[in-house]
């Protein structure tokens, strides 16, 4: 943070926009019926803070009956979308209503019957378990209350539970679904857990920082540092809900005028990223809590500050006692307040150590010349400016050529991946080129990057994580070991095998290409990736008697293997 960022800055947020779909106007008055049949038990609130991202919708539990929770349409329109894949939401399906609004259900376990049967009909003539597939008005029309799907725990999810969107339709635009009517009963009041009160220098180097819980700030907070910062750690619960969950907004008064403003309304799912510029990241990186900044650092380009005075920086120009009242908010209305005083206090500046001698500008690209390595930023990557220094250490894996190199810092996170280059320093047998991958080092653990390529002689992938890089081999192959079959499947529904590779690979990128063939024949298997398994459901037209079985699987770096069995059905 330094001081020409203190300005006050007031913006228009911008939203992506997808130029291919017809784009209406939402209409306010627009509402929404309940996606299930029981009363609504909330999990997790619209705008929460999670991994990297904003919540983008409301979760919903399961009522956790002998049968899936049947999902309902939320009100008339038609089913737009239905997506299937093996992380991330898992199998989702779009409605799109009148009025520009389109409802969005993630993590099913399955679909209605007729919509079931048009998704298997598409797998099976692309030959693949993960589609997309996009409909018209005429393909499934829908009222409000008609089965659509059932609750699952597909993709990313960890527990059998409805998550529900509402986007503006053409756009990556998300709503608060409670704003348009989602029946969440809730008398309850958010909580307010702790406050963070920061004192900075004139210069903007940080003076002090200090937690405190309400039992601890009964009346005045001193403040060594020139200017005031506050951050807050809240949370809210519903009714029928034992979970906690999030809050829907912030208000900071300082000495009675409106400072500082923050809420949850909507925002682009391209932006949910910035969450790590809107809270204490160092606090979250050290399991210390979210704690929301009621202020701005530099890169922050998020859009959901309704108030927000010099950044939501407040100088503190004399040494009076000055009044400060936080508020915070559920969707709603339930509201939770509590005042305090601050005061400035004499300081002495911190004697800095040079132990992080370089410095990457959050507003400038810059590259890191190694030598045998190249690291470059583009402009933006950081939210603010980073110290950080640049270094080097042996690889002693055999299975190596190059030593690591990356880059030391406090916990920093990462807005834009970085492109690393990295030529080998020994030579690299011709049939193992194909087999290199720069990998990646957190903690013990080795991650393969991926979609690393050759550029002449040196390697070249892309990250977005600040760690240690080397050139390495992979030239083992995914395994393949049954975990439901057996020579006799006449009474058997269904068979399943684990599906593992020895690498792991950042999210959006696959590791794993698999098919499966009965008598030749492909059929559908299907992938849960938190798992490690996969799946088929026999068809009824598979007939009685002996049948041979073939799974082929590849990794990321192209390493096979094929499982051959037979079986009896």
């Amino acid at each position: 943070m330094k001081k020409g960022i203190w300005v006050f800055i007031c913006f228009c947020f911008a939203f992506s926009i997808d130029v291919d779909t017809p784009i209406e106007c939402p209409d306010i008055n627009f509402r929404i019926g309940s996606p299930v049949r029981q009363k609504i038990s909330m999990t997790g609130s619209f705008g929460e803070i999670r991994n990297n991202h904003f919540h983008a919708g409301t979760d919903i539990r399961s009522s956790h009956g002998s049968s899936p929770d049947e999902l309902l349409a939320t009100g008339e329109g038609f089913i737009s979308k239905i997506k299937i894949e093996s992380e991330n939401y898992g199998k989702s399906l779009y409605i799109q209503h009148p009025g520009g609004f389109t409802t969005m259900y993630a993590h099913i376990l399955k679909f209605r019957p007729d919509i079931e049967a048009r998704i298997k009909m598409e797998q099976y003539k692309q030959q693949q378990f993960e589609v997309e597939l996009n409909f018209t008005p005429n393909d499934f029309a829908v009222n409000q209350g008609d089965s659509v799907a059932f609750m699952g725990n597909s993709g990313a999810s960890r527990g059998t539970h409805l998550h529900f969107e509402l986007r503006a339709t053409g756009t990556n635009e998300v709503l608060d679904p409670v704003d348009y009517g989602l029946p969440v009963d809730d008398v309850i009041a958010p909580v307010i857990r702790r406050i963070k009160v920061y004192g900075f220098g004139i210069d903007g180097d940080l003076i002090s920082e200090k937690i405190y819980t309400k039992s601890r700030l009964t009346s005045k907070a001193m403040v060594p540092g020139d200017i005031l910062a506050l951050g807050v750690d809240a949370s809210d619960q519903s009714n029928n809900s034992w979970n906690t969950t999030g809050i829907k907004s912030i208000k900071l008064f300082v000495d009675g005028g409106l400072f500082y403003h923050f809420a949850t309304d909507r925002w682009s799912l391209d932006d949910a990223l910035y969450v790590n510029a809107h809270i204490d990241y160092k606090n979250k990186s050290k399991a210390l809590g979210n704690f929301h900044r009621c202020f701005k650092i530099a890169g922050n380009k998020l859009g959901l500050y309704k108030t927000i005075q010099n950044d939501g920086l407040f100088y503190m120009t004399d040494s009076i006692a000055h009044d400060v009242k936080l508020e915070v908010l559920d969707a709603k209305g339930n509201s939770s307040e509590f005042s305090f005083k601050v005061q400035k206090s004499n300081y002495s500046l911190p004697v800095k150590s040079n132990t992080l001698p370089d410095l990457i500008k959050y507003d400038q690209p810059y590259t890191f010349n190694f030598g045998s390595a190249r690291i470059n930023f583009c402009e933006g990557a950081f939210y603010d400016n980073l110290e950080c220094k640049f270094d080097s250490m042996t690889n002693s894996s055999k299975l190596a050529y190059s030593p690591w190199i990356g880059i030391l810092s406090k916990p920093e996170p990462v807005h834009k991946s970085f492109e690393v280059k990295i030529y080998p320093t020994r030579t690299i047998p011709d049939h193992l080129k194909s087999k290199c991958y720069i990998a990646a080092k957190r903690g013990n653990q080795i991650i393969n990057t991926g979609k690393s390529k050759w550029e002449g002689d040196q390697m070249v992938s892309s990250y977005r994580q600040l760690t240690f890089f080397s050139i390495m081999v992979d030239t083992v192959p995914p395994t393949i070991t049954p975990l439901s079959f057996r020579n006799d499947m006449t009474k058997s529904k269904s068979m399943s095998f684990k599906l593992y590779d020895n690498l792991s690979t950042p999210a959006k990128v696959d590791n794993l290409k698999y098919n499966a063939y009965i008598d030749g024949q492909w059929v559908l298997m299907e992938y849960d990736k938190k798992t490690h398994s996969i799946r088929h459901e026999f068809e009824s037209w598979l007939g009685k008697g002996k049948h041979e079985l073939l799974i082929s699987a590849s990794d990321e770096r192209g390493n096979s293997k094929n499982y051959h069995a037979s079986f009896i059905r």
